[in-house]
């Protein structure tokens, strides 16, 4: 079981790491987008750039936090799963934003979640 734990933690380290890489260049673009266009990013744009980068980080955190086996897991993946879910609440409503494959992902580290929450638990985590 502690393999399971390394390969998850692994995935969602390299994984934040990637949509790290996104978020920047999703800054970048929004910039040069309203340099060319002389017009501010709208207001929309610019939350999405931030939960980008606060997303990213949190789940790189709680990547790092169950590949080293710490019980922070617990705190990080919560912390994580409830910024997931306040922007897909928040994105459903004024993006009319639903894509499958984001839900998708939301249940998936859903279930990340729970079983970092077993994990601990059954002390699998220091």
């Amino acid at each position: 079981m502690i393999w399971i734990a390394y390969l998850i933690g692994a995935f969602y380290l390299l994984g934040g790491l990637a949509a790290l890489h996104q978020a920047r260049m999703n800054l970048f673009m929004d910039k040069a987008l309203a340099a060319i266009s002389l017009a501010p990013t709208p207001r929309e744009d610019r939350i999405v750039a931030i939960w980008m980068f606060a997303a990213s980080v949190l789940t790189i955190l709680s990547g790092a936090a169950l590949l080293f086996r710490s019980r922070w897991a617990v705190a990080a993946f919560g912390l994580c799963w409830a910024a997931q879910a306040i922007y897909l609440l928040w994105a459903t409503r004024t993006r009319d934003y639903g894509k499958p494959a984001t839900i998708n992902a939301f249940v998936i580290y859903t279930l990340a979640s729970l079983m970092v929450v077993w994990m601990e638990r059954s002390a699998l985590l220091r």
